[in-house]
């Protein structure tokens, strides 16, 4: 943990961080973790999030922004807000190219809306998942908001990821592939 507080813009302040709410079991820096941890075991994972899992090529940036998702909370702005300017600065730092930077800053900012159009919206709706897709603007960057989505909500706590939800973004990710 010392390493990520040293060479992670964000991860000192996340660190111990509570999350005061009904849904997060874990501290923020814990859950980033977990979240890190969960899209690795999905290696193993036969459904379809755990193929996707396996199509990604560039995995390091999708484990990056799982760890910067939610570096932005415990502030007075949107978290996600905070968090696409977290990203930006470390794509900076590590000297990520733009399009990578990019890549990074999209996903974090972005990390709820899947969930959100999956579990608060009409997903049969063509239109709807076609402003989504056009949105997120390519397959490849599709299938890590995907698996982010997955492996967040996981990380969130025990059995929060339900087969219910799992069901409802792989329709969606299926349906705007």
């Amino acid at each position: 943990m010392k390493v990520l507080r040293i060479i992670l813009p964000g991860f000192e302040h996340a660190r111990g961080l509570l999350q005061f709410n009904e849904y997060h079991k874990y501290t923020v820096d814990e859950h980033s973790l977990r979240a890190v941890e969960n899209a690795i075991a999905l290696e193993k994972d036969q459904t379809e999030v755990g193929r996707t899992y396996r199509s990604i090529r560039e995995k390091n940036l999708l484990h990056l922004a799982l760890l910067l998702h939610d570096l932005g909370k415990g502030f007075p702005e949107d978290h996600s807000e905070v968090g696409r300017r977290i990203a930006a600065q470390t794509g900076e730092r590590f000297d990520l190219t733009d399009e990578d930077t990019e890549t990074i800053k999209f996903l974090v900012h972005n990390h709820l809306v899947m969930s959100h159009l999956a579990f608060h919206r009409d997903i049969s709706d063509r239109r709807l998942v076609a402003e989504f897709a056009a949105n997120v603007g390519s397959v490849p960057l599709l299938s890590m908001l995907y698996v982010l989505t997955c492996a967040d909500i996981a990380a969130v706590g025990p059995d929060v990821l339900t087969p219910w939800k799992k069901q409802l973004l792989t329709s969606l990710f299926l349906t705007a592939k």
